[in-house]
């Protein structure tokens, strides 16, 4: 059958979800009925927060949800990245371009030629919170503010004391360097993974809240259909939802207390 003009093939996927570390296990997980929804990891700071029957802005009354744990790697040596870049800056960058390159490979694209000015990168990415930019904030105004409530507690402590002090609190962070700095811009993602894979077309990421996927998608097909690219890696990415968004679902009312999500279910909560 031939194909007809407009048409556009899916020639590769990549994919990394709670309990599956590649598409393979993301469909056998499908296919079972796999309920990938858990506890928090035993190492994770959300106890320190959890209140069952939490009301108050600054706790949660749920901290399920679907945790990657041990299976959100990357090697940055493999990609060129220099390691100083990593710790501190948004996880999704460099996640994304380990599943940018495993989809490239799963569509035979990873060495064969192919027109790279005609191929890009579109990317959802619904959430401006994350793990860098909680960092910055922690290493600037949270320790100004402890260091300023130490100094009101205890007038006597001298200013040597609560400098080691703020060395001490900075030290417990992740690292807030110029390395780090571009793993905390979106904008910098796509270009990193054009960069690194050698893409030369459109990169860009796309902000549509839960519908940032699919509008990333829609935007690679209508890219291939313009004739403006001959490929387009296209998808979304989210996995350092942090606290304060928690935190914010939890005031919403949108997290289910019981720790089940149920769609539709009358008993939906």
């Amino acid at each position: 059958m031939s194909a007809r003009s407009g048409d556009v093939a899916i020639i590769g996927m990549a994919c990394l979800f709670p309990q599956a570390p590649d598409l393979e296990a993301y469909w056998e997980n499908i296919l079972a009925g796999v309920d990938a929804v858990g506890e928090a990891p035993a190492d994770s700071a959300a106890g320190r927060i959890l209140d069952p029957s939490a009301t108050t802005n600054d706790r949660l009354y749920t901290t399920r949800g679907g945790y990657l744990g041990d299976l959100a790697t990357f090697d940055p040596m493999e990609f060129g990245v220099m390691p100083r870049a990593v710790d501190g800056a948004e996880p999704e960058h460099f996640v994304a371009l380990r599943l940018a390159h495993d989809a490239l490979a799963d569509a035979g694209y990873l060495d064969r030629p192919f027109n790279r000015r005609a191929a890009g990168i579109i990317l959802g990415r619904g959430t401006y919170v994350n793990r860098g930019l909680v960092s910055c904030f922690q290493h600037t105004i949270v320790v100004d503010q402890v260091i300023d409530l130490l100094r009101a507690l205890h007038p006597e402590s001298t200013p040597g004391e609560l400098e080691e002090i703020k060395r001490a609190l900075k030290a417990n962070l992740p690292p807030f360097n110029p390395e780090t700095s571009p793993g905390l811009a979106h904008s910098v993602m796509c270009g990193r993974i054009a960069n690194r894979l050698d893409l030369m077309g459109p990169a860009f990421t796309v902000d549509a809240a839960c519908a940032s996927t699919l509008i990333a998608v829609d935007l690679g097909i209508k890219e291939l259909k313009d004739g403006a690219c001959d490929l387009v890696l296209a998808g979304g990415i989210q996995i350092s939802t942090t606290y304060p968004i928690a935190l914010l679902f939890s005031q919403l009312g949108a997290l289910a207390r019981s720790g089940s999500v149920r769609p539709f279910h009358p008993e939906a909560d």
